[in-house]
């Protein structure tokens, strides 16, 4: 009984540093908690615990050691390195070519700190990635560092302050230019037929397709105001009462005689079939619109024709006024007088930019088309859009971009 005794006593001396740990004792579990928690208060681990403690330990242990390789495993990875990392630490660039030097935007905010690099004082990722490369990405043709973002299948834009080309692509081509067409019809009929006349509306004015006016045939309506029709809403409707009545040859007459302009004034990749745009075969009877069956053919002209023609109309005060006018309203001379009352679909006029002169143009073939002049107290600038999807907000891009001065 004494060896037994003997033997708890240094296990109890044991329970200030922890736990007992698998000793074979024959006292009972509960005697032995008992007679511990006496001489000191600490837990003690029972040896039913035992097992499951080894486990937690063991546990523990092997999710340590897998941490450990995984934080080895880690470091010894290299870090990362971006292309387009910024680094905010003072470094010597090197000087930016003048030819790439970013345009001002409007959008952007100015950047003051000069201990950043070039991409985060607004230089496209692009360029700074070209030029680390070696290469540049300046499009041809075009001093300002960036071509303005339009899509189209031809589009052209002349300072005529300078006479320089200050955008140009697919400028020599011939493609369809639908309404743009009514700039020559304006000029012709100006040139060779009294304003004040009045003109009778045809019977078979409905058979002639949109755009249209609306109006209605015996409407008697003066040369000036079938202008406004043709030129403010584009109305096909007031080309073919205009063309029906030309002096010279009527329809017929009045086509040649824009072919005839064209050439004239160098548009010499123009060819046009109709007064008012409209795809159609060259008609030989009297039949108004050129409806008849066959083969559409369309009016065309490229890009550099589009510019010339537009030149020369709005040296026309007439037309420049019509197609700067927002709306207007055609009265007719009948014994009931009958108002048409038009808005002008140029966008343009509507955003505060200073239009000397714009026609618009639409047809399948052509898609939509614009001619712009916009005169500043400065700067006058052409600006030609053929085949776009939004041609509104590209001629205004192409325009603003132009306005800024090249780097």
């Amino acid at each position: 009984m004494r060896n037994r005794i003997s033997l708890v006593l240094p296990a109890l001396l044991l329970l200030e540093a922890g736990q007992v740990w698998g000793m074979e004792l024959n006292f009972s579990e509960n005697s032995l908690s008992e007679l511990a928690t006496r001489i000191r208060n600490v837990e003690v681990v029972l040896p039913s615990q035992h097992k499951s403690i080894r486990q937690d330990s063991e546990r523990k242990k092997t999710n340590k050691e897998r941490e450990v390789v995984t934080n080895r495993q880690i470091d010894s990875i290299p870090p990362l390195i971006s292309p387009f990392t910024i680094v905010k630490k003072k470094q010597n660039y090197p000087a930016i070519p003048k030819t790439m030097q970013p345009l001002p935007s409007r959008h952007q905010k100015e950047v003051q700190s000069t201990d950043i690099s070039p991409l985060t004082s607004g230089w496209p990722i692009a360029q700074a990635v070209a030029k680390e490369a070696g290469f540049s990405l300046e499009p041809r043709g075009v001093k300002a560092s960036f071509k303005p973002s339009v899509r189209a299948k031809a589009m052209l834009c002349v300072d005529y302050t300078s006479d320089k080309v200050r955008l140009a692509e697919n400028t020599s081509e011939p493609l369809p230019i639908a309404s743009i067409t009514k700039l020559l019809t304006a000029m012709a009929v100006i040139d060779e037929m009294d304003l004040k006349s009045v003109l009778e509306v045809p019977k078979d004015i409905k058979s002639v397709e949109r755009h249209v006016v609306g109006i209605r045939p015996g409407d008697l309506l003066t040369v000036t105001d079938l202008l406004h029709g043709l030129l403010i809403e584009s109305g096909n409707d007031c080309a073919e009462v205009l063309a029906e009545a030309y002096p010279k040859g009527g329809r017929d007459g009045l086509i040649s005689a824009m072919n005839r302009s064209a050439s004239e004034i160098g548009a010499t990749r123009t060819s046009l079939h109709t007064p008012s745009g409209l795809d159609s075969k060259p008609t030989q009877g009297r039949k108004i619109g050129g409806t008849e069956s066959g083969p559409r053919i369309p009016n065309t002209a490229s890009a550099e024709d589009v510019a010339l023609i537009a030149r020369r109309a709005f040296t026309y005060p007439l037309i420049c006024k019509i197609t700067s006018m927002k709306t207007y309203t055609m009265r007719t001379r009948n014994e009931k007088p009958r108002d048409y009352r038009l808005v002008s679909n140029d966008k343009l006029l509507f955003r505060g930019l200073p239009i000397a002169g714009a026609k618009t143009g639409y047809t399948d073939s052509a898609g939509k088309c614009i001619v712009a002049l916009f005169r500043d107290r400065e700067k006058e600038h052409m600006v030609v859009v053929l085949n776009t999807r939004k041609h509104f907000n590209a001629a205004e891009r192409i325009y603003r971009w132009a306005c800024r001065p090249p780097h």
